[in-house]
């Protein structure tokens, strides 16, 4: 599969991304790959589970700002969302965040890159 097909399955605006990695598809494998393997869900997850807020709000911003660099933007809303979500919306907010990014990354994953 190639990063354009990709691009479809994970909601990223290949076009733009492309053009911001200036043409660089291997660099863009890279920062796919990174994005997949960094851990930031697990970590997320385990911050959600301890009601650590500043530690939420800590991966939901690292969460963000991969996702603005990949032109991932429903994961990157859902991460700004988070980020700035009250204590009582966390856990609905952090719910919406994952139905995002697990598939994102088990794709990333499943491509090998």
């Amino acid at each position: 599969m190639s990063i354009k097909t990709l691009a479809g399955k994970i909601g990223m605006d290949y076009e733009s991304v492309i053009e911001d990695f200036c043409g660089d598809v291997s660099s863009l494998k890279d920062a796919l790959k990174a994005f997949a393997s960094s851990g930031d869900g697990e970590r997320l997850g385990k911050a959600v589970a301890a009601d650590d807020a500043e530690a939420v709000r800590k991966e939901a911003h690292r969460i963000r700002k991969s996702a603005e660099k990949l032109g991932l933007e429903d994961l990157r809303k859902a991460a700004a969302r988070l980020e700035e979500a009250s204590e009582d919306k966390t856990a609905a907010d952090y719910a919406h965040l994952a139905d995002i990014y697990g598939p994102a990354v088990r794709a990333i994953e499943e491509e090998g890159l």
